[in-house]
């Protein structure tokens, strides 16, 4: 209703001012008698609307909003596929959309969240195999007492998804000796088929009242490799995984401000979620390598656990020269200004830091979790779309 008022105000202006007008507005009058109304919105333009009539300018612009249409940009997403076993039951596919809050200012998944993603799709794999239990995550109501537990996790990306973009990771497991079992994962841009990262992860069983290892029973164990492809297929090269990660003299070079572990990072196995540790050691890293860089890869070892309350410490180290540069204050223009040659120079070479999770009290402080990061200025981009695990399998056998 508003703009219909305005445009009489701007009628009876017009026509205050000029009575040029009139004859246009006596014109156009004469011919809407003899039309039918125009509708505007909530509001008709209709024969007995004279103060419009006073301004032709005025009838006109009222036309021009009655014509004027607009469309959507985009009028549907597709929905993202369920999760579902493949063929062969031996793997688990699920999609995803990336949301606004997973990315980071350039539109880019984080690592953090891929890395949820993983664990989320993990989650739904083992659900779909044993059925969900009322305490923790999945797991057979005849292992009683035991519960999976994850003590590395490898990651390496090739592209990060973009804001709105569909993924698709598929999961499977292994055996891996007597007491371990290892879990990889693909993560695929929907649209391409394009592999964008690779994950793998070890993982044993603990007893949750005395929180020590303990064995599958044999008729888990067996109903466990029924879903699992042979222990040969790998989706990062067996060398390039598992290697030790460095000690490291405390305190770091770089040492974040104490973080406190709280409530919202505990997860249903009533322990801080495993991807919160991730988060602590992106907090340990340089700002100049957060900002300018990608994170190529995460290797984690997970060596106690924290609960909600326990304050954290980060420490970090960068493992070689170069990534020494990017350690302490920024160099002053002529350089020399902190004990380095200078800012670091814009190459290709990729940095790689040590950082060190640890819970402490009155105590002492313990190792919770160590962490290898590598970074690089631009991630190789997407990779060709692997080939089904079903080929790898036979493949391998």
């Amino acid at each position: 209703m508003r703009r219909f008022a305005t445009l009489n105000e701007q009628a009876q202006s017009i026509a205050s001012t000029s009575s040029s007008t009139r004859p246009v507005c006596a014109r156009i009058c004469s011919n809407r008698r003899r039309t039918l109304s125009q509708t505007s919105g909530a509001v008709t333009l209709g024969r007995r609307s004279g103060v419009a009539c006073r301004s032709g300018v005025a009838v006109q612009a009222a036309a021009e909003v009655v014509q004027e249409e607009y469309d959507v940009v985009i009028p549907s997403f597709p929905a993202p596929a369920a999760g579902a076993f493949l063929a062969d039951k031996r793997s688990f596919r699920e999609e995803h959309r990336i949301r606004g809050y997973e990315v980071s200012p350039d539109q880019r998944a984080t690592i953090v969240t891929v890395a949820n993603l993983l664990q989320e799709v993990a989650g739904n794999h083992a659900v779909g195999m044993w059925g969900r239990t009322d305490e923790g995550f999945a797991s057979l109501p005849s292992m009683k007492d035991l519960l999976f537990v994850m003590t590395r996790l490898q990651v390496r990306m090739y592209e990060y998804p973009k804001w709105g973009d569909v993924v698709a990771v598929e999961t499977y497991f292994t055996e891996e000796g007597r007491l371990a079992f290892r879990r990889e994962w693909k993560l695929l841009d929907v649209a391409t088929g394009k592999l964008l990262g690779a994950g793998t992860s070890t993982w044993v069983t603990i007893n949750t009242a005395t929180r020590r290892l303990s064995k599958l029973p044999e008729d888990v164990r067996k109903r466990f490799l029924n879903f699992a492809p042979p222990s040969s297929v790998n989706i990062l090269p067996p060398e390039e995984t598992k290697k030790k990660l460095q000690d490291m003299v405390l305190p770091g070079q770089v040492q974040s401000a104490q973080q406190v572990a709280r409530r919202a990072d505990m997860d249903m196995n009533g322990h801080i979620n495993n991807v919160t540790y991730l988060a602590w050691v992106l907090e340990s890293l340089p700002e100049r390598v957060v900002a300018g860089y990608k994170m190529q890869e995460i290797e984690l070892d997970f060596k106690a656990e924290c609960t909600a309350g326990n304050l954290i410490e980060a420490h970090c180290n960068p493992l070689d020269d170069h990534s020494a540069t990017f350690v302490g204050p920024a160099a002053p223009p002529n350089g020399n200004g902190n004990g380095h040659a200078g800012e670091p120079s814009a190459d290709a070479a990729p940095l790689q830091f040590l950082s060190i999770l640890q819970k402490c009290d009155e105590s002492g402080c313990t190792e919770l979790v160590r962490a290898r990061t590598t970074w690089a200025r631009a991630l190789a981009g997407a990779k060709p779309a692997p080939p089904p695990l079903a080929e790898l399998s036979a493949v391998s056998q």
